[in-house]
C-alpha cells in the first residue's frame, strides 16, 4: 500500500509541476551572436546571428525538407558557416510534424516570425529551401504581402499560375538529373505527389517575369546553367542542372549556398509596394 500511495503522490506532483510549467507561446529570440530559439504562437523556429552581423542585417529564411527539422536545415546547407563570413542572419522555421502546409498557415507563421525579429532588414530578406521546403520557398514568391526580395530552391520547383503577386520574382534553383525523390524530368515523387519538370517550371516563371533572353551555359563540366535574362525589373531566373546529381543540397563543386547568396544580394525589396529592385553594378 505504501508503494501505491507513493506512486500516486509522485503522479500528483508530476501533474502539478507540469501544469505549473510555463507554456511557451511567443518568444522573440535575441539579436546577440549565437543560435537562438524563437516561438510564435507555440510554433518553434531557430535564428542564427553571426558575430559579423550588423543591425539591421540581411536575412535568409530557409525551409527544411519533408520530415526534416530546422536544425538539419542549418547544418545540412552550410548557411550557418557562410553567414559567419558574410554577415547575414539565418532563420529556420520548423514545420508541424515536418510537413509544410501550402494552404496558408505556414506562410502566415513565416510572416509572424519576420514581424517579431528586431534585427532583420526587411529590404534584404530572402527565402530558400530544400525539397518540400523548396516548394514552400516558391510559394512565398506569390504570397501577399511579399516579404522576400529573392528566392532560391533545391530539388523541387513549382509554379502557381494564379499567383497574386504582381511584381517579378528573382529565382535561382538547383536540381540533379538523377534525383530519385523529385525527378528532374517530372513525375511521381517519393511522397506520391506529382512534380512538374524542372526546366518547364522555371521557364514558366521566366515568362511570368517577362524575360526576353535565354542563355544556356556551362558552369562546370556536368553542370549547366539555364539563365533567363532581360526580365521585368531587371531580375533573373536561373536553373542549375546538375548531371547525375541526387536529392541533396549541392556543395563542393556546386556551392549552392554561396551561389544563392551571391544571387540574393543583388536584390532589394520595397516592403511597402512589394516591388523588387536590382542593385546597380550587377
Amino acid at each position: 500500500m505504501r508503494r501505491i500511495a507513493a506512486a500516486l503522490l509522485g503522479a500528483v506532483l508530476v501533474a502539478s509541476l507540469t501544469a505549473a510549467a510555463p507554456q511557451l507561446s511567443s518568444v522573440t529570440p535575441q539579436c546577440t551572436p549565437g543560435l537562438h530559439s524563437g516561438y510564435s504562437q507555440g510554433r518553434h523556429y531557430l535564428v542564427y546571428v553571426p558575430k559579423t552581423a550588423a543591425s539591421p542585417a540581411p536575412t535568409i529564411v530557409s525551409f527544411h525538407g519533408r520530415r526534416q527539422s530546422a536544425i538539419s536545415q542549418l547544418d545540412g546547407t552550410g548557411l550557418r558557416a557562410l553567414s559567419d563570413r558574410e554577415g547575414f542572419i539565418v532563420v529556420a522555421p520548423q514545420a508541424k510534424a515536418g510537413i509544410w502546409n501550402f494552404a496558408g498557415s505556414d506562410t502566415r507563421f513565416t510572416s509572424r516570425i519576420l514581424d517579431d525579429l528586431t534585427c532583420e532588414d526587411p529590404t534584404r530578406t530572402y527565402a530558400s529551401g530544400m525539397s518540400m521546403g523548396s516548394a514552400m520557398t516558391f510559394l512565398q514568391a506569390c504570397a501577399q504581402p511579399r516579404r522576400f526580395a529573392a528566392f532560391g530552391g533545391v530539388g523541387f520547383e513549382i509554379y502557381m499560375p494564379n499567383c497574386a503577386a504582381p511584381d517579378p520574382a528573382p529565382i535561382i534553383a538547383f536540381h540533379g538529373t538523377a534525383d530519385p525523390i523529385v525527378p528532374y524530368a517530372g513525375g511521381l515523387t517519393a511522397s506520391t505527389a506529382t512534380a512538374p519538370p524542372a526546366e518547364q517550371t522555371m521557364a514558366k516563371w521566366a515568362r511570368r517575369d517577362g524575360c526576353e533572353q535565354y542563355v544556356r551555359r556551362v558552369f562546370k563540366p556536368g553542370v549547366t546553367i539555364h539563365e533567363w535574362q532581360a526580365c521585368r525589373g531587371d531580375v533573373q531566373v536561373n536553373l542549375y542542372r546538375i548531371r547525375n546529381g541526387r536529392h541533396a543540397w549541392p556543395k563542393g563543386a556546386v556551392p549552392a549556398s554561396e551561389l544563392m547568396w551571391r544571387f540574393f544580394e543583388q536584390y532589394r525589396l520595397d516592403p511597402i509596394s512589394g516591388a523588387v529592385a536590382a542593385m546597380s553594378g550587377r
